[in-house]
């Protein structure tokens, strides 16, 4: 009876470590929540292109709202003020530093400008504040990385800076070639205005923002914001900033990289990119239950892809035309995935090693693979040196990834244990017999 006893524990034991084993590998799928909303209000006078987005997302992400009479701009990522053509204290809300103090476009009039939109003066549609006039057009997105585009013809943008914040500029990105700068010139120059103009571009609907040769970084306390022009150039006067370009028209976009805000590092985040040591970003944010990603390519030929999600892992694509090593960088939201303490990051399926920071940043290997990652308030930041390229896979992990993979060995080793246990109790029972 005693032997019986003890198997029956034993079993009892075996059976609840099983199902604790399947509780773990059963997480729920993260994408399962989404933000829905008809918006038929939000989209009366727009063009059905605009209609059509926000319709086939079924979303309209982190709503705005403004206030026509005082010129409140308010939503959960971006603030500002706007009145009679002017924006001023222009503020990234989640660390309520005003990065832009005021800006303001003149241009020459253009009678198709935009065609794309059959609307003008101002308009909250979703998560977007557009402004368009005569001469200039304005969207500025309510999202993470408060992504937003400006185009002036024939003219010039002008941004005052708040006079707490650091400039960092280069006229030369040595991450953006050329042909690739040339590229971009052409389609600000000969597309933009006309009917067959890139939404993408305009409207920035894919959140992505490639940089230019023309690149200014502001650092405000902490805060970072980036500014690219495409088709123009600037000039710095104290804390004044011009951008223009009187032969055709302009475009200028600005991004807050959601992982480079209030750490310890970004300053030198953000001077490893002026150096071309840092060449792409990707951040990743849950808002209102759907998954959003925004990419910043700080050089023409690399290519970093969000590829999706499973449990504890984030997924991505990287390949570049150039064989040069490189580090990219990936911000994960705590909305995205459970910030754990941990970051382990797989590159072409093997662990990759970790270092420290210095030494990433200042790594030359042409063979190894090697990430470090920060600790922020909102998330974690992830830097992966690539040594080489062809294409390559990237998967981020919370958990250790050799630990969470053998949670299914778990279940069939305890069936089997339970199954030996059985059979040599039997074995006793018969031999007692």
């Amino acid at each position: 009876m005693k032997t019986k006893a003890v198997i029956a524990i034993i079993l009892v034991i075996v059976m609840v470590l099983s199902v604790a084993a399947i509780a773990v590998v059963d997480t729920g799928n993260p994408n399962a929540t989404a933000f829905g909303g008809s918006g038929k209000t939000q989209l009366k006078g727009i063009n059905s292109t605009i209609g059509s987005h926000f319709k086939n997302q079924h979303n309209y992400g982190a709503k705005l709202t403004y206030n026509s009479t005082s010129g409140n701009i308010t939503g959960k990522y971006l603030r500002a003020m706007f009145k009679n053509g002017v924006f001023t204290n222009v503020e990234y809300n989640l660390t309520s530093k005003v990065m832009i103090s005021s800006m303001y476009a003149n241009g020459s009039s253009i009678s198709s400008f935009p065609r794309s939109g059959s609307f003008s003066g101002a308009n909250i549609i979703g998560s977007m504040f557009i402004y368009r006039n005569s001469s200039s057009f304005f969207v500025m997105h309510n999202n993470p990385a408060i992504e937003s585009s400006i185009f002036v013809n024939n003219g010039t943008l002008t941004l005052n800076i708040p006079v707490n914040a650091t400039i960092y500029n280069t006229t030369n990105n040595v991450q953006v070639n050329a042909s690739a700068e040339s590229n971009m010139n052409s389609q600000v120059n000969t597309s933009l205005f006309k009917s067959t103009s890139s939404n993408n571009m305009m409207f920035g609907f894919n959140h992505k923002i490639n940089a230019g040769r023309n690149m200014i970084i502001i650092d405000n306390n902490g805060t970072i914001m980036m500014l690219f022009i495409h088709n123009g150039n600037f000039t710095i006067h104290n804390h004044m900033i011009k951008i223009s370009n009187s032969k055709g028209p302009l475009m200028v976009n600005f991004v807050v990289p959601p992982g480079m805000q209030n750490l310890s590092s970004n300053h030198t985040f953000a001077k490893n990119v002026i150096k071309g040591k840092i060449s792409s970003e990707i951040a990743l944010n849950r808002v209102n239950g759907t998954m959003e990603n925004n990419t910043i390519n700080y050089n023409s030929s690399v290519f970093l892809k969000y590829t999706g999600n499973a449990s504890h892992e984030e997924m991505f694509d990287v390949n570049s035309s150039v064989n040069n090593h490189t580090i990219v960088t990936i911000f994960i939201g705590n909305t995205a995935m459970k910030d754990t303490g941990h970051i382990y990051l797989k590159f072409d399926g093997k662990m990759a090693t970790y270092v420290n920071e210095s030494t990433l940043l200042n790594e030359t290997s042409s063979t190894h693979a090697y990430y470090t990652y920060v600790n922020g308030s909102s998330g974690m930041y992830v830097l992966l040196y690539i040594p080489h390229f062809s294409n390559h896979t990237v998967d981020v992990y919370n958990v250790n990834p050799v630990s969470s993979n053998s949670t299914d060995y778990y279940i069939i080793g305890g069936i089997i244990a339970a199954i030996a246990i059985i059979g040599v109790a039997a074995v006793l029972v018969r031999k007692r017999k």
